[in-house]
């Protein structure tokens, strides 16, 4: 159960998430379309936007894809990927995926092999410092997708922090047996970890909560 402390954070993240849909919902778009920042074509493996959404202020940066995977569920239309940046060139590190089908309702949270994005490896405890701070700032039409985004992190805080331990337990349970550079460059393992996601339930239950008393605070 959420501390009264992080209470109010989560009714703020839902409120975001809500009102960003609302918006698109309004001009008869969904988060998956709006993602393609007004691209008139999906190609596959192609970034959207092209050159990414890099927030260098904000050490964050994200972009929207699809590829072929035996683990991709079957109603994925693509996936955001979430980064953080350091300051030093190529010292960025995936902090998670997140799968939209075609309407743009998110399915999945998943972790990925470090040769997919080619991205600087850090474990579990390190990525999962990271991710009160994933607050990308976009201009113009992805502006409300960064926004999204990062009121989706906040309120998948606890099932990110699951995930991205589950997949340091089953790297360090591979590693046992595998060359640390064989692994991570291992094609055939691309998804490490993955969890499902009900929006709709998530925002449900966070509803229910009380919003703490003075007292409280």
């Amino acid at each position: 159960m959420a501390s009264a402390r992080a209470r109010p954070a989560l009714h703020q993240a839902a409120e975001q998430v809500i009102a960003v849909q609302a918006h698109y919902a309004a001009a008869g778009v969904g988060l998956a379309q709006a993602a393609l920042g007004g691209a008139r074509r999906f190609d596959t493996l192609r970034h959207y936007p092209a050159g990414d959404v890099i927030d260098r202020a904000g050490h964050s940066q994200f972009y929207y894809h699809a590829h072929d995977s035996h683990r991709r569920p079957a109603l994925e239309h693509g996936h955001f990927h979430l980064f953080v940046r350091g300051s030093e060139p190529g010292g960025f590190f995936h902090l998670a995926a997140l799968s939209l089908d075609a309407h743009g309702w998110p399915l999945r949270w998943f972790t990925t092999n470090r040769w997919v994005t080619g991205e600087r490896w850090v474990d579990a405890t390190t990525a999962i410092a990271a991710i009160p701070g994933f607050q990308p700032r976009a201009q113009g039409r992805l502006a409300p997708v960064a926004r999204w985004l990062s009121a989706m992190v906040a309120l998948h805080a606890d099932a990110l922090a699951a995930l991205l331990r589950r997949r340091d337990t089953m790297v360090a349970r591979r590693l046992q047996h595998t060359p640390a550079e064989q692994l991570f460059e291992d094609r055939r393992l691309d998804v490490i970890t993955q969890t499902q996601v009900s929006l709709p339930r998530r925002l449900q239950h966070i509803a229910g909560m009380a919003r703490p008393t003075p007292q409280e605070t």
